[in-house]
């Protein structure tokens, strides 16, 4: 399509859509206001009528008020109920004069206060009981006058059903207010029917009156009266009104009888009427079916007047357009000498001129792009070296020029796929350099970059070819060996790489010995994809270094169960504090020369909601590797503190609480200041806190511990050595450090009764530390022997089973409340 054709078709469309929906939109306002006028309107129309119809009533309630005082009436009455006979003949001749009064009536009967009819402009009925209990009870009780109580019921009459209503009057004893009798007469619904057939409104709008149970009293098709609605929303508006959700008149709209209708209604609160003015929405929506076409006509006017304009103004726009194109067509076949001629003053005559001044530059500076054409072509065997360089470093390390890992990625991706793994088996190796920071600290990183050459040069040689050698990264390699036969072979030749290493290797005149740490996974038993085979070989890699490196470890699910286990205890510990998962159970320590409960230690203790509970020892070293030992530990020596002030603060006999602290929180810059501040906040006198400081956190520096303990000292604190015995249990500790109690491991404890260098091993550390004036304590004692034997031996303090087990603060608060009382009891 031209661009001449398509703006025009632009202008026609952009003109018209802004009076099609204007158009549209008043036409659905005018709609709307018109049918909500026309709603009013009915409304307005069933509130005019219901007076009518209140008047109407209101003449029968007076004629049959008239009748109740008719001396004949009230004789007649009087006569009867005192049991007497009398002949009724007057009376039924006023009564059918009465009737014959109003043509819608259909009988007038009176009735004694047996309800029994005594009188009647229809004699037949006399001596008979009629169907008008509820208007007689209603007048019985209320001495007023009855109007329709009953609502509408159906008469026979001439072989035809007809509807009616009753109006009765109760006649009352002259001079007094006694009911004697009640005179009732019955009005047939044609009664309202030459009023209510009065009300039209155009073609569909008429009235319709119903009564409270929703059925239909009047309508313009007989055969409907009688009926009840069906309509939930017309029949329940008595009901509604009754309840206060409506008022006694409106208008509504609703779907009826398979059309959209309007009502307008009113109550008639006396009878519980209600009267229906409706119309048919689509007779008043016929109305603007004028004004649709007067916008259809002024939209067709308009259509004219815009394809004219637009055919005018596309010719205009277009012209200096399709002759730019000419001349950019005649350019681009190579001729520049080409010419724009457009001589208007607009933004098409500025593009002409700059159209012309683009072709003299393009023409001036053609054969510059010629000669770096040419220039461009020359180069372009440097830019393939260049990128095949590129591709080299990208696939490949640049200091052993081994194949990097996204080559390896790429080599094992490529033996995988053509390998079904029920007919192959494939093996990765991840290995790892043990202590290589050693020798870049020691001898620098030239050697430790030489070491990784020749470590590379090695394990070349022993894959020969059979596989991939790659280099992951730092100090860490990555071997693919194909077709391994067998697991023991893939365990062979993990043997033979560390055999390789046996020998020194020199590095510049520098002999170094190397050993490697193996993670071994097989394809397909370890995994069907290059990530996930060295992803397990990696964990197996870390098994072989928490083992004791230097050796070779095969992947087992197990290893990614512990790992993932693992992963989630830190998640446990990193929320343990603010997820209440963290708490501290108190075991006491027993003095043995008082018996008397000298102090208590503080035990971490975990119960997870994931993982349960989490022994002391699985996730304190987790604790300590992820560094969130440091948190915890200042938590528990806070609520410990926090919990032995409480206990003084009860008047409880000062005891000190000891607490484990990790070599992390202790090495950690600010832990005398933090530990200062908790002191400062709990308000606990430092001697009644303890820290308890294992061997393996003293070892790195004598001279830095003796500080650090002498700090601790000068704030007040005590020091405890935990699980002496167990780690290098050397005695310059115990002469140079500032302690104030050593505790013997339970490792120690167990076996004094049954093995005797344990027990002289025991005896000695005692005497020694007495000799320092250091109080001992035995750690886990659980039997009677041990117990007798270190009373022998003069241990100062038990702490174990055989006394207590680890408690609740509540239980220790109870245990410690029995002990304050046994004490003083002694004292007495």
């Amino acid at each position: 399509m031209s661009f001449k054709k398509s703006l025009r078709i632009l202008l026609i469309i952009s003109s018209m859509i802004p009076v099609v929906l204007v158009s549209v939109v008043a036409h659905g306002l005018l709609t709307n206001k018109l049918i909500d006028v026309n709603t009013h309107n009915l409304q307005r129309s069933a509130e005019t009528s219901k007076q009518g119809l209140e008047a109407m009533l209101k003449t029968q309630q007076t004629e049959v008020s008239l009748l109740s005082i008719q001396d004949e009436l009230t004789y007649l009455t009087t006569i009867s109920n005192e049991g007497r006979d009398v002949a009724p003949d007057a009376v039924n001749k006023l009564l059918q004069n009465r009737k014959a009064l109003y043509e819608h009536c259909e009988r007038i009967s009176l009735y004694n206060l047996d309800h029994e009819i005594i009188a009647s402009s229809d004699p037949e009925l006399i001596g008979t009981d009629t169907n008008s209990e509820i208007t007689l009870s209603h007048m019985m009780k209320t001495k007023s006058i009855a109007v329709a109580v009953d609502n509408v019921k159906p008469l026979s009459k001439a072989g035809d059903i007809i509807y009616t209503l009753e109006i009765g009057s109760p006649i009352m004893e002259p001079g007094s207010n006694n009911v004697i009798g009640y005179v009732i007469s019955t009005i047939g619904t044609s009664y309202f029917r030459e009023f209510l057939n009065s009300i039209s409104f155009g073609e569909t709008g008429f009235g319709i009156l119903l009564d409270a149970d929703g059925t239909i009293l009047y309508h313009p098709n007989l055969s409907s009266v009688g009926k009840n609605i069906n309509y939930d929303k017309l029949s329940n508006l008595i009901s509604s009104y009754q309840q206060g959700e409506i008022k006694a008149s409106g208008h509504m709209t609703c779907f009826y009888e398979n059309t959209n209708q309007a009502y307008g209604y009113c109550i008639l609160p006396s009878t519980n009427w209600i009267l229906f003015v409706k119309q048919d929405i689509a007779e008043i929506r016929s109305i603007t079916t004028i004004i649709l076409a007067l916008l259809f006509l002024i939209c067709t006017i308009l259509m004219v007047l815009i394809v004219i304009s637009a055919n005018i103004l596309a010719k205009k726009i277009s012209t200096p357009i399709i002759a730019l194109r000419d001349a950019m067509r005649i350019a681009s076949d190579g001729n520049l000498t080409v010419q724009s001629n457009i001589k208007s003053n607009n933004e098409f005559g500025e593009l002409s001129k700059n159209f012309n001044k683009m072709l003299h530059i393009i023409k001036t500076n053609y054969e510059d792009l010629e000669s770096m054409h040419e220039e461009l072509l020359s180069n372009e065997e440097q830019l393939r070296a260049n990128y095949d360089h590129i591709e080299f470093l990208a696939y490949h390390d640049t200091l052993t020029n081994l194949p990097n890992k996204l080559a390896f990625l790429d080599y094992a991706n490529a033996v995988l796929v053509s390998s079904p793994p029920e007919q192959s088996m494939h093996a990765v190796y991840f290995v790892d350099l043990d202590n290589f920071k050693t020798i870049n600290d020691t001898l620098g990183h030239e050697y430790g970059d030489a070491l990784l050459v020749k470590t590379s040069q090695v394990l070349s040689s022993i894959i020969n070819g059979a596989g991939m050698l790659a280099r992951a990264g730092g100090d860490e390699f990555l071997l693919f060996k194909e077709n391994v036969g067998s697991k023991d072979h893939a365990l062979d030749f993990a043997s033979l790489i560390i055999d390789h290493f046996k020998d020194p290797l020199d590095l510049d005149g520098e002999v170094v010995y190397v050993s490697m740490s193996i993670g071994i996974s097989l394809y397909p038993d370890n995994g069907l994809s290059p990530n996930a085979l060295i992803k397990n070989a990696d964990i197996a890699m870390y098994k072989s270094k928490d083992t004791g490196k230097n050796k070779f470890t095969l992947f087992d699910s197990k290893m990614e169960e512990e790992l993932n286990r693992n992963t989630i205890i830190i998640e446990v510990l990193r929320n343990a504090i603010d997820n209440n998962e963290v708490y501290i159970q108190y075991q006491p320590l027993m003095e043995l020369n008082t018996n008397n409960v000298i102090g208590f230690e503080a035990l971490m203790r975990i119960n997870s909601e994931r993982l349960g509970f989490l022994t002391p020892g699985e996730f304190i070293p987790i604790a300590e590797e992820s560094g969130l030992i440091v948190e915890l530990s200042s938590w528990l020596i806070k609520e410990a503190c926090m919990f032995n002030k409480s206990l003084i603060d009860k008047g409880a006999t000062p005891r000190p609480v000891s607490v484990n602290i990790s070599s992390v929180q202790i090495n950690r810059p600010g832990f005398v200041a933090m530990l200062s501040d908790i002191l400062a906040e709990t308000q606990l006198p430092p001697q009644y806190l303890e820290l308890e400081i294992t061997e393996s956190t003293l070892v790195s520096s004598i001279m830095d511990a003796t500080m650090l303990l002498k700090t601790l000292q000068n704030i007040g604190v005590k020091v405890s050595l935990d699980d002496f015995g167990t780690g290098y249990s050397s005695l310059n500790y115990l002469t140079k450090l500032p302690i104030n109690t050593l505790k013997i491991d339970k490792s120690f404890i167990d076996n004094i009764c049954v093995n005797d260098k344990d027990s002289c091993i025991a005896e000695s550390i005692i005497q020694l530390a007495h000799s320092l004036d250091i109080r001992v304590v035995a750690e886990g004692v659980e039997h009677e022997n041990q117990l007798a034997l270190l009373r022998a031996q003069h241990c100062d303090i038990i702490q174990g089973y055989i006394f207590s087990k680890p408690l609740h603060p509540a239980e220790l608060v109870d245990i410690i409340e029995e002990d304050d009382l046994i004490t003083q009891f002694s004292l007495f």
